[in-house]
């Protein structure tokens, strides 16, 4: 079983990916990769590789209205 620290969620659900590249939630789909430049958080995409959100390491999202930096490209 995986740590709820480590991840916002645990169970089955959860699939380690190749290497260093992450998890991801088969319930909707998303890869979760920490965030190596701040360390402080993941970096959730969506299947495309399209960052959707940020979440802390107990599962809340840290901006919680859309992204930041909206201006640039992903």
């Amino acid at each position: 079983m995986l740590n709820k620290v480590d991840l916002p969620d645990s169970g089955k659900h959860w699939v380690k990916l190749k290497g260093v590249q992450g998890w991801k939630n088969t319930l909707d789909n998303t890869i979760w990769k920490k965030d190596m430049l701040h360390g402080d958080h993941w970096d959730v995409m969506d299947r495309t590789g399209k960052k959707v959100k940020e979440v802390d390491f107990t599962g809340r999202q840290i901006w919680t209205y859309g992204p930041k930096h909206k201006h640039k490209k992903s």
